[in-house]
């Protein structure tokens, strides 16, 4: 048989050892063989996940394009190598903020109609949620602006920054017309949800019934497909549990003590993911001393299980903990401004394992002030290796990771 020849059910077990781009060579070997991007994906064809770093355009690149930089290792070091350029989309992203999703989607935002998008960057597929406009109601001050109140505060925001000061985060359940997106939004991080056959988003689960702090809000959401359901987690460690229409509210764990909360010389922010079926909270602390020389930076990357709760012989009372871990297996964690998620090094090939990489942060909804600071924490020893220097490139949009997919 010649390599023209093989089967199709032989093509796609090979195309689960390749990354995209190799699959994009694959395509190119011969006529039989020349399938194009959607084909792929109604083939079921499944490439090697391989982690890119979404960066923000230098000065001078076209606004219309998208620039990725590839994750790979060299000796001990991880580096990212090799440019992956995406133009000719400008009617995908032209005039819009890339938020990162999973498993080879982005959420692109506009300024106007503030109308988010799934969008695939290689299928150049793309799904329509619901305006965020009619959802927030903004109250249009004197001079044009919009006006929110926060504790009978007001913070006047501009229609062309409300879109990067007032929406942090989505977190899908699927990349598909019946996925649900949540996201995280406003002054106080308040939780909506939306999928694209609604007319409009819907108020998620409110910390009012269980926070006992009054700067809570939520700092991170996640899904697990096991169970179908979503997880948040506010920066005082609380975790609320809901399902796909945000319904069946369950605490999970409540507050906890959070010792960098608005500190002057620390922060510290909360990413929440599930691995293995095991529930994690991943903690990150970042120095943030004023009037120093350099930008402020990731010091050291906690990580922490979740143990059910216990119900002991001798009592009726139950109890929960999180216990530290140091060790991952092989897997790494990957940890920024997009939706959390997990890798296995050997088959996302470019990463080492048991490593929390982390993109750039952003702590305080100000786009001027958002710092480079991308790097991966190794668990076993606590070396923090910092991948890209501070002042490489612009600080805004924030960078994200993403994984290609012709899902």
């Amino acid at each position: 048989m010649v390599w023209s020849d093989l089967p199709i059910d032989l093509l796609r077990r090979i195309s689960s050892h390749l990354s995209i781009v190799d699959l994009v060579r694959l395509s190119v070997v011969c006529s039989s063989w020349n399938f194009t991007h959607a084909n792929y994906a109604l083939l079921g064809f499944q490439c090697r996940p391989s982690p890119w770093l979404l960066l923000s355009n230098d000065v001078g690149e076209a606004s219309n394009t998208l620039n990725f930089r590839e994750l790979t290792i060299e000796g001990e070091e991880a580096v990212v190598s090799f440019q992956r350029c995406f133009s000719s989309i400008g009617n995908h992203i032209e005039g819009r903020r890339c938020f990162g999703s999973n498993d080879g989607w982005l959420v692109t935002l506009d300024t106007m109609n503030l109308q988010p998008r799934l969008f695939n960057p290689i299928t150049k597929a793309e799904i329509w949620l619901p305006s965020l406009y009619e959802f927030i109601m903004p109250q249009i001050s004197p001079d044009g602006s919009f006006r929110n109140s926060c504790k009978e505060n007001f913070f006047d925001i501009t229609s062309d920054d409300l879109r990067d000061i007032y929406f942090h985060k989505f977190v899908v359940s699927s990349n598909d017309t019946s996925g649900t997106v949540v996201v995280i939004y406003g002054i106080t991080k308040a939780l909506a949800l939306a999928c694209s056959e609604d007319l409009t988003w819907v108020d998620g689960p409110q910390l009012s019934p269980y926070n006992t702090e009054d700067e809570e809000q939520f700092e991170d959401v996640c899904y697990n497909k096991e169970n179908q359901t979503f997880y948040a987690i506010t920066n005082f460690s609380m975790v609320l549990a809901f399902d796909l229409n945000g319904q069946n509210v369950e605490l999970i764990c409540p507050n906890g003590p959070n010792p960098y909360y608005r500190t002057r010389n620390f922060d510290c922010m909360y990413y929440i993911a599930f691995m293995s079926g095991t529930l994690l909270r991943i903690e990150r602390v970042i120095d943030i001393t004023p009037n120093r020389n350099h930008n402020a930076t990731t010091m050291t990357i906690f990580v922490f299980k979740f143990e059910p709760i216990v119900v002991t012989s001798c009592s009726s009372s139950s109890h929960s903990q999180w216990i530290s871990v140091n060790e991952l297996g092989e897997y790494s964690i990957f940890v920024g401004c997009n939706q959390t998620f997990s890798l296995h090094h050997t088959v996302a090939t470019g990463i080492k394992p048991n490593c929390i990489y982390f993109a750039d942060h952003w702590r305080n909804m100000l786009p001027g002030y958002v710092d480079c600071d991308v790097g991966v924490f190794d668990l076993y020893n606590d070396r923090i290796q910092y991948i890209l220097h501070p002042y490489t490139r612009t600080n805004w949009p924030p960078s994200i990771w993403f994984t290609p997919s012709f899902s």
